[in-house]
């Protein structure tokens, strides 16, 4: 369980790293990394559902999971920069 937590510690770093790069571009594909693996990570879980099967898609299952999970907190993380940022700037 814990290599499971590091692994979506991992793509977290690596999905917000990402949105970060762009984010200091003022690039709107900094929200496009995070909906993309959103979707990845819910193809991949159905497929594990219903291609794989038993303990092979139950372990592709829980990979997809701590993508999907990832991929949200990296998305609030980074809609929080741009609150944050246009807040400092004097917008609301």
């Amino acid at each position: 369980m814990i290599s499971l937590f590091g692994l979506m510690g991992a793509f977290f770093v690596l999905l917000a790293g990402a949105s970060y790069f762009f984010y200091r571009r003022n690039s709107p594909v900094q929200y496009g990394i995070s909906l993309s693996s959103m979707l990845i990570s819910i193809f991949l879980f159905l497929y594990s559902i219903f291609r794989v099967g038993g303990f092979e898609g139950m372990g592709l299952g829980a990979l997809a999971a701590a993508l999907f999970l990832a991929s949200v907190l990296s998305l609030f993380v980074s809609v929080l920069f741009n609150i944050i940022n246009r807040h400092g700037k004097g917008a609301v």
